[in-house]
């Protein structure tokens, strides 16, 4: 036990604080414990003396002790950051300046009971203002937990305590918080807030640490001093809880979420360990549903080459390194190719050509998707006037628009003036929004679509089916055309879940007086019951593969000539 000595002094009480204020001796010299003690004796109960021959001795004990105070000598004093009880320090004579780094000093030939208990009583109560300011500035007032300036200055400590060691990083995301709480309402999204954290709360153990970053973003620092491979299982457990249904409001609603986790290494600092944490739980969205990912070199060597990924992206727009293919769409009940996709492609100079999932993320994340959106904009017009100085029919050309630049606000003028210079008729232009998109900020995107509706471009609705939809708010949104997802058209031969769900969809979108877009059609057998549910039109590789443009040209030509 490294504790030397421990006694309680009765009598009367320093204070009308019920718990025992508890100090901690940090001395070589043995003539200052017995000198404390015996100012200590009138004080009574309301103290507790403990001797240490050092701070790391005792450290565990006082890991969330307020009521604590630390006495010590300059030679054994804890280095800054690594003790966070106040401290007094106990000097053989006056000081020629003020120390730094404690909240008093004492003196010991003027040291007696009454200098002892108002040192005391000024450091406990200048201790308790510190403390409300501190945790006014660094406490997420809905949950009572750390906020992330809070976690930055506990997570120093602990890297301090320990040299970087028995200590893991979770970094947690909520994956589909903010479209919850844009369609719960904020006051129900703080509930589903505070059951997440009471969830989690249930799953930490004495030496684990929670912290809200951000909206939907928590911190978890996890103890791996007893074992290593805690972190591991504390993530399947935080995992586990997280997975069950939440209740607001009487309804029942699931999140997805991603814990990323990263152990600390010796010395290696507060920013490494976080941005590591963070590489994890990015891995870990790869996965749909509650996932985690621990962290290793061969992710970060990945990071960086996302990295030069997006720094090659802002170079592939300056240089015109991107194309556009086009897939046809055909009408059911003519038989003639109507409308177009435009389906971005990035020709890279080593990878080759680049489909929009391996760079449209990243564009995302990174902001590009605007500029990326504008040049898909201007492409698609330029190759739509192309097409009909070639004598061919007009084709409504379809765009996919992102929520990204439905908050540009330059949207609107920027569109205007390349349809007036491209000289197409607007009403050929067609943008397709995804559910996320729409039901993201329903106010905003509705007003920006009545903007451009009166342009004369109509809209689509992407992906249905996958989504988060109010069946209101989409009946009240300018939408000409659902599009019904791929995974529900493929194997519709062999699933009838998938049949009746396909069939619903249509009759659905025809009662709102929508028309209908299969995507994915891959067989006739396929394309035979679409035709029989009444479906209006279909895109896939039966019909046709995605075209260049010189290709699309001849495939049309064809068509025409048939």
């Amino acid at each position: 036990m490294p504790i030397t000595h421990l006694c309680r002094v009765q009598g009367a009480s320093l204070s009308e604080h019920v718990e025992p204020l508890r100090l901690l001796l940090l001395a070589e010299d043995p003539s200052w414990e017995a000198l404390v003690r015996k100012c200590l004796l009138p004080m009574g109960g309301s103290v507790i003396l403990l001797c240490a021959p050092s701070w790391e001795s005792v450290s565990y004990l006082f890991e969330n002790d307020r009521n604590a105070l630390l006495l010590t000598t300059p030679t054994l004093q804890p280095a800054p950051g690594r003790c966070r009880l106040p401290t007094v320090l106990l000097l053989d004579a006056e000081p020629e300046t003020s120390p730094q780094d404690v909240s008093d000093w004492l003196v010991r030939s003027s040291l007696t009971t009454d200098v002892l208990r108002r040192c005391l009583r000024h450091v406990r109560e200048r201790g308790i203002l510190e403390y409300t300011l501190q945790r006014l500035a660094e406490e997420d007032p809905l949950t009572g937990i750390a906020n992330r300036q809070g976690f930055q200055t506990l997570l120093a400590v602990r890297l301090a305590e320990n040299d970087g060691r028995g200590m893991a990083l979770g970094h947690l995301d909520l994956d589909n918080f903010r479209h919850a709480n844009d369609a719960l309402g904020h006051q129900a999204g703080d509930r589903l807030i505070l059951q997440v954290v009471a969830r989690l709360k249930s799953r930490l153990e004495a030496g684990d640490q929670l912290a809200r970053l951000g909206s939907d973003e928590f911190a978890l620092l996890i103890d791996t001093r007893r074992a290593p491979e805690r972190a591991e299982w504390m993530a399947e457990r935080i995992i586990e809880v997280l997975s069950e249904p939440y209740w607001i409001d009487g309804e029942s609603l699931l999140l997805g979420c991603s814990l990323g986790i990263a152990h600390a290494r010796v010395n290696a600092g507060a920013d490494p360990l976080m941005w590591h944490a963070h590489i994890a739980m990015q891995q870990a969205k790869s996965t749909q549903g509650c996932t985690y990912h621990v962290f290793d070199e061969r992710i970060n060597r990945n990071a960086r080459s996302l990295a030069d990924l997006e720094s090659e992206l802002r170079r592939a727009l300056r240089r015109d390194e991107l194309e556009l293919h086009y897939q046809p769409r055909l009408d059911l009940v003519t038989g003639t190719i109507v409308g177009l996709e435009a389906l971005v492609r990035w020709r890279h100079g080593e990878r080759g050509l680049l489909a929009p999932n391996e760079f449209v993320p990243l564009a995302e994340q990174s902001g590009l998707i605007v500029p990326l959106g504008y040049w898909v904009i201007s492409r698609a017009l330029r190759d739509m006037q192309a097409l009909r100085e070639r004598g061919l029919a007009p084709l409504h050309m379809a765009v996919n628009l992102s929520f990204r630049q439905f908050q540009d606000s330059q949207l609107l003028s920027t569109l205007s003036r390349l349809i007036t210079e491209r000289g197409v008729e607007a009403n050929w232009l067609e943008f397709e929004l995804t559910e996320t998109a729409v039901m993201r900020r329903s106010d905003l995107v509705k007003q920006t679509m009545d903007a451009l509706g009166r342009l004369g471009v109509r809209f689509s609705l992407d992906d249905f089916g996958t989504g988060f939809s109010s069946f209101v708010h989409l009946n009240s949104l300018p939408i000409a055309l659902l599009k019904i997802d791929k995974s529900f058209v493929g194997g519709m031969e062999n699933r009838e879940e998938n049949r009746k769900l396909v069939l619903a969809m249509i009759n659905l979108a025809h009662n709102l007086e929508l028309e209908v877009v299969a995507e994915g059609v891959e067989t006739p057998e396929q394309l035979s019951l679409l035709r029989d549910f009444g479906c209006d039109q279909v895109q896939g590789y039966f019909i046709s593969k995605p075209l260049p443009l010189a290709e699309l040209v001849e495939f049309l030509t064809l068509g025409a000539a048939q």
